[in-house]
């Protein structure tokens, strides 16, 4: 029998909200760049602060999920040291004192010609509680016209990315209709019974999660906006 589920998500909680540790300053929404504009190693680059606002310190991990890329293009992340391009979770924590402020994150992004947007997904969790976590989707936007972050989606989505049955790291992907902010996220088992029930704040974002922190059987993941709910149905062998 595995484990009981752990469940990345935005600010999410154990039957109710927990207090979120970190706390994104002025990330970046979009970046916008012609080839005259590059860096000199042909990159388009995202940086922002995160600051422990708890009275604990904190070892943080940063994840990466790319929700959309133009063919041909290439990104990575540094936290703390960089990683490279097929690295999709840091594989070390940065220790942040109580209320200090960690400045070693950078999202480098190659456009190598092609142009287009990409939107990628950052979060910061708490590698100890996996439930508090602060996550910012960045827009790159190379030689092209793009949609700004309030204009982009206006349709609500709700997807899994990875295999179902579900085996290792797998995100879930959602973005809610245009001018919500925030929705509800129930998960439930076959017999209906309630698992978690967690607040999801931002228009769009990311919820990463382990199939070896499922216990075996099948779980609805739902979730609900003032505008209605979707579901997924995931299986957990």
């Amino acid at each position: 029998m595995k484990k009981n589920l752990v469940f990345f998500g935005l600010v999410l909680s154990f039957l109710g909200m927990s207090a979120q540790s970190m706390e994104l300053v002025t990330p970046v929404n979009q970046v916008n760049a012609t080839a005259a504009t590059l860096t000199g190693a042909g990159e388009m680059v995202a940086e922002w602060p995160v600051t422990n606002i708890s009275d604990v310190q904190v070892a943080v991990k940063c994840s990466r999920n790319v929700l959309s890329e133009v063919p041909g293009t290439s990104n990575y992340f540094c936290w703390g040291v960089c990683y490279g391009e097929t690295t999709n979770v840091s594989l070390l924590s940065q220790t942040i004192l109580a209320s200090d402020t960690n400045f070693t994150f950078y999202a480098h992004y190659k456009p190598l010609g092609n142009p287009g947007e990409t939107l990628i997904n950052y979060c910061f969790f708490d590698a100890t509680n996996p439930f508090d976590q602060a996550c910012q989707t960045v827009s790159f936007c190379y030689e092209a016209l793009c949609p700004t972050a309030v204009e982009e989606e206006q349709s609500a989505k709700f997807e899994l990315v990875g295999s179902n049955p579900l085996k290792g790291l797998s995100f879930i992907n959602y973005r809610l209709h245009a001018g919500e902010t925030q929705g509800q996220l129930l998960i439930t088992n076959l017999q209906g019974e309630l698992v978690k029930k967690s607040v999801v704040k931002g228009n769009s974002g990311s919820i990463l999660f382990n199939a070896q922190d499922f216990a075996s059987g099948i779980y609805h993941f739902t979730l609900m906006t003032s505008k209605g709910s979707e579901t997924l149905r995931l299986v957990v062998e």
